[in-house]
């Protein structure tokens, strides 16, 4: 009998509690931006994520010592310019815009584009093979999520009025496509808790200058802001942005972009069990369903197509073969 590795039993038990803390997001967004400007709840969000993760830059880079990656400094800036500008300004500053001009279904029906899009550019970007059961696993996993979004199906529109707006959330679900995409290449020369801590800065920054340049109430005023904008602020910049963007971006190193790709399908399953435990939402068997097969898809790209191509390929004899090899 074939063995399986542990080690993606521990990459898909990681992407379950990744999607698992980003679910905390929404009502953690929806009580800090009834007080504050999107953007300067991005700024002091992002300002929060980067504040925690610094004293493990510091001590990662006591540690290690003198890099012992050769890292240009005209392509380490531009590579953080471009995932600060155009992946994370995008997916968080421009998708709260978009909705704003829009409406929390179209949010919803076109964030699903986003783990087709990451595996497009995983092809394109990154020159990962698009097979078969990636194919099979992304159109799973999709119906398997709009059986979840059937509130959601049932308030879009795409109306011309609301086509700014939607059209800007797309352009969000691109940057945030972008950033995972081409995280995965600054990987290779930069840890996950640098690339982070770099990326925000930029982000932050940005977010700042605009904060101050279009926006009637600055992010340094601060007077009025309740404990609960605080707390919503912590909770994004802790979980959201933090800990678990650290896990994905450590995920996100050892396995190809369309693997974990899929796993973003898990997100509303994560919101529909939260909105189950807190508002006590009635679920239908469509539901159940549906996030069967969300879960099913995410596992198989996860902890088994590994161990398939290997066999596939004669990498291996299939008879000692483990999935835990990483090697793509």
């Amino acid at each position: 009998m074939n063995k399986l590795n542990p080690s993606h039993w521990v990459d898909l038990a990681v992407l379950i509690l990744v999607n698992l803390m980003w679910a905390s997001e929404y009502p953690a967004y929806q009580i800090a931006s009834s007080a504050m400007d999107v953007t300067t709840l991005n700024f002091w969000t992002l300002l929060f994520a980067t504040a925690l993760l610094l004293p493990f830059l510091i001590l990662e880079r006591r540690r290690r010592g003198n890099p012992p990656i050769v890292r240009p400094f005209l392509r380490s800036v531009v590579d953080f310019l471009l995932l600060g500008l155009f992946g994370i300004v995008p997916s968080s500053v421009w998708l709260a815009w978009g909705i704003a001009h829009s409406n929390a279904s179209n949010g919803a029906i076109l964030s699903l584009t986003i783990p087709v899009m990451m595996t497009l550019m995983g092809v394109l970007l990154l020159g990962e093979r698009f097979t078969l059961l990636r194919l099979a696993a992304i159109v799973v996993a999709l119906g398997g999520t709009l059986l979840l979004s059937v509130q959601d199906i049932r308030h879009s529109s795409f109306s011309r009025n609301l086509l700014l707006g939607n059209l800007v959330i797309f352009i969000s679900g691109v940057g945030a496509a972008y950033f995972n995409t081409h995280s995965k290449i600054v990987r290779t020369r930069f840890s996950e808790v640098e690339l982070l801590v770099f990326s925000y800065i930029v982000a932050g920054s940005a977010c700042a200058i605009y904060s101050v340049c279009g926006e009637s109430h600055p992010f340094y005023l601060v007077a009025g802001y309740g404990w609960q904008v605080w707390v919503s602020i912590a909770v994004l910049g802790g979980f959201v942005w933090g800990l678990a963007m650290v896990l994905w971006m450590w995920v996100l190193g050892r396995l190809d972009v369309a693997q974990i790709s899929v796993s973003i399908y898990l997100l509303p399953v994560f919101g529909l069990l939260l909105s189950i435990i807190t508002l006590h939402q009635s679920v239908g068997l469509g539901q159940i369903g549906g996030g069967i097969l969300v879960a099913a898809s995410t596992t198989i790209l996860t902890v088994y197509e590994g161990r398939l191509e290997k066999a596939r390929m004669g990498a291996l004899p299939a008879g000692n073969m483990g999935i835990g090899d990483e090697s793509h």
